[in-house]
């Protein structure tokens, strides 16, 4: 029994290589939009002269650049596997802090999001010559996303005082899907030309956040800080009658943040 299974699997793997269209690589670049946005990061300060109000600011982390490169192998004409590395870079969301006091400080903060993703993914064509449509679907593997925030501060009472703080979110994995609908141009044997449109649904829950840059009137003050002011682990749960230590990172309780986004993108295909 086992000799038949062994026989039938060889066979069957065989006929496959036969009728395979072999490999193929391409690289591209994508302009998207983000479709979710996070209402609880940026707010806007307003002073009308009596009434003064703080209303929020959408961040959109899923607004930005893409550039991918990927390898692929069409088991068939119409059907094959694909493995893609995607950097996306986000457009910055900008804000004032709620730490704004009016006439005595100028405060601005920014926020934008960054992500290093593998994509393994299935790929349908209608197998045509000369203009192909195509589809893809994969799982986006988020193995290396940040935010970064940075907030500046003026003081413009005497004496004038500068405030820069530059904070990273780190850690974790974030997980999605890809479906992509698109195109190829077949120019020549070995080179497409290809357009598509992609959907990005991703989520994100970072372990960690670290101010990376503070500085006061261009003086560096993070050696005077302790490892709590600078240092921050999220958690599902947290003990709220804990006392933290100074040389330990500061507790705080994990959230999720969107990087949902659709874009188009194109690029070149080369074939073996």
């Amino acid at each position: 029994m086992k000799r038949i299974l062994l026989s039938l699997v060889s066979v069957m793997l065989l006929a496959s290589v036969a009728n395979s269209q072999g490999f193929y690589a391409r690289v591209g670049v994508g302009l998207s939009g983000g479709t979710t946005c996070n209402l609880d990061m940026l707010y806007k300060y307003t002073n009308d002269g009596t009434t003064r109000k703080i209303e929020v600011v959408p961040v959109d982390l899923g607004s930005g650049f893409t550039g991918a490169a990927s390898v692929g192998y069409m088991v068939k004409k119409y059907f094959g596997f694909e493995l893609s590395i995607s950097q996306f870079l986000g457009f910055s969301n900008v804000g004032d802090s709620i730490m704004r006091i009016p006439g005595a400080m100028n405060a601005t903060a920014k926020i934008s999001g960054s992500m290093l993703s593998v994509i393994p993914a299935v790929v349908i064509t209608a197998g045509l010559d000369k203009v192909n449509p195509y589809a893809r679907f994969g799982i986006v593997l988020g193995v290396m996303p940040r935010i970064y925030g940075r907030y500046e501060a003026t003081q413009t009472t005497n004496p004038p005082t500068d405030i820069v703080i530059w904070k990273q979110f780190y850690g974790g994995m974030a997980l999605g899907f890809n479906a992509t609908a698109g195109v190829d141009f077949n120019l020549s044997k070995v080179v497409n030309f290809f357009v598509e449109a992609t959907f990005n649904g991703i989520t994100w829950s970072p372990n960690y956040s670290e101010i990376v840059t503070w500085t006061k009137n261009g003086v560096d003050e993070l050696p005077t800080k302790n490892a709590k002011e600078i240092k921050t682990k999220y958690y599902s749960t947290i003990d709220l009658n804990e006392q933290i230590p100074d040389t330990n990172p500061d507790k705080k309780l994990r959230s999720t943040y969107p990087f949902n986004n659709a874009g188009v993108s194109f690029g070149v295909k080369f074939k073996f």
